[in-house]
């Protein structure tokens, strides 16, 4: 379901009619460090999701950008970019979206076994 939601919202975003190039951001972030931090904030998004406290989001938000050294703004420009380039956004996010549901197996069979011994 995750992983259909994250695709059509990603398709939706890009196909939204003729987009004029965007220029490529002096800072941006090297692809591997923006793949890696944009699967982190996914991951934020879920447990966000799950019911996480806005609180603790915030705190969670702030560290994994502290993580990267870097910040909202040139996170956004970069995605922006990337998003521009559809066919190799499309990998990049489909990639994020295996390691997500990697992440997830572990912590789902976990769930299993604990509502099976309740």
């Amino acid at each position: 379901m995750r992983k259909s939601t994250l695709i059509l919202t990603i398709l939706l975003c890009i196909s939204c009619g003729s987009r004029p190039t965007v220029q490529k951001p002096e800072n941006i972030l090297a692809e591997d460090l923006y793949v890696d931090l944009f699967f982190e904030l996914e991951l934020l998004n879920i447990y966000q999701e799950e019911g996480a406290s806005g609180k603790t989001i915030d705190s969670l938000h702030r560290v994994i950008f502290d993580k990267y050294n870097t910040d909202t703004l040139q996170f956004l420009e970069s995605h922006k970019f990337y998003q521009s380039q559809i066919t190799e956004q499309l990998i990049r996010v489909d990639s994020v979206i295996t390691r997500i549901e990697k992440e997830l197996v572990p912590i789902n069979k976990l769930d299993s076994l604990r509502n099976h011994l309740e």
